[in-house]
């Protein structure tokens, strides 16, 4: 038994899987090491995934996630005190992703979910990367930046007036309590990415597909236009690009790049090109 997992920034998906088969799927919050304590990993860890993992007699654990390009001994230490026996391999969230996309191993590879983070492969090796600064210094694109914008919109009563009623009613939340989440609690980028679905749920509205749109737009100019758009498709993984698809395509027609495939989570691609590799060696 192997096990397998997608890590983002909001939550994990963990698959089971035995023969290449996926015998046990697992959901649960996000363990970003970026953004939240080892000690609240180790937590979560102990608490939702040991229970199912204690049931089986696992040989490889592989772990892509958000965070771990810098943050990954953190969660490799956690999982070798956890399960001492068993061989851990901690990687990225962009290089699951890549693996996941690029059953051939090129391609440009961009995560879009809470956060942003983006990659070139050619020939199954990394030809270019871009930093991930995270949503204070960039992220353009990410459900943290659109929920963010869409808080200062509120906060400064940018949002037209049916659309602040509708999101006060929603979210019955006050300036206060947003300065409190923002400054003062964990995981600020969870809380902001928590309003992205008022956009979806509203994006015949203007000001919604607008801020929408114009993420997409800096993550053209800003991001993708510094690599090969012009010899190679664009990936991309996360919530935000599946959900937001019609306008991610519009924006990368309008800069002249081409949409490769969008998933929304690359866990069962993720096993299939795993274990292929895996097969061959």
């Amino acid at each position: 038994m192997i096990v397998i997992a997608d890590g983002g920034a909001t939550k994990c998906d963990w698959a089971f899987v035995e023969n290449g088969e996926i015998v046990e799927r697992l959901k649960m919050e996000g363990i970003n090491p970026f953004s939240v304590p080892e000690e609240h990993i180790r937590e979560v860890v102990e608490r939702d995934f040991l229970p199912v993992a204690s049931r089986y007699e696992i040989s490889h654990i592989w772990f892509y996630g958000a965070g771990c390009g810098f943050g990954g001994a953190i969660i490799k230490r956690v999982l070798e005190q956890l399960f001492p026996s068993t061989e851990v391999f901690v990687g990225s969230d962009i290089d699951g992703a890549a693996k996941a996309c690029c059953a051939d191993g090129s391609g440009i590879v961009c995560i879009l979910g809470t956060g942003v983070s983006s990659i070139q492969i050619e020939n199954g090796e990394c030809t270019k990367r871009l930093p991930g600064p995270g949503y204070i210094l960039g992220d353009e694109g990410s459900g943290t930046v659109m929920g963010r914008m869409l808080l200062s919109d509120f906060i400064y009563n940018q949002l037209p007036p049916h659309l602040h009623k509708l999101f006060t009613e929603e979210f019955n939340i006050t300036i206060p309590e947003i300065i409190d989440h923002t400054y003062h609690k964990p995981a600020a980028n969870r809380f902001f990415s928590s309003f992205t679905p008022f956009l979806s749920r509203h994006i015949d509205e203007e000001h919604c597909r607008n801020i929408v749109r114009y993420n997409f737009e800096q993550l053209a100019k800003r991001n993708l236009s510094q690599y090969d758009v012009e010899r190679l498709s664009v990936n991309f993984v996360g919530s935000v690009a599946a959900i937001f698809e019609d306008i991610l395509s519009e924006e990368l027609e309008k800069h002249g790049m081409k949409k490769g495939i969008i998933v929304r989570s690359p866990i069962e691609n993720l096993v299939k090109n795993l274990t292929a590799e895996l097969n061959r060696k």
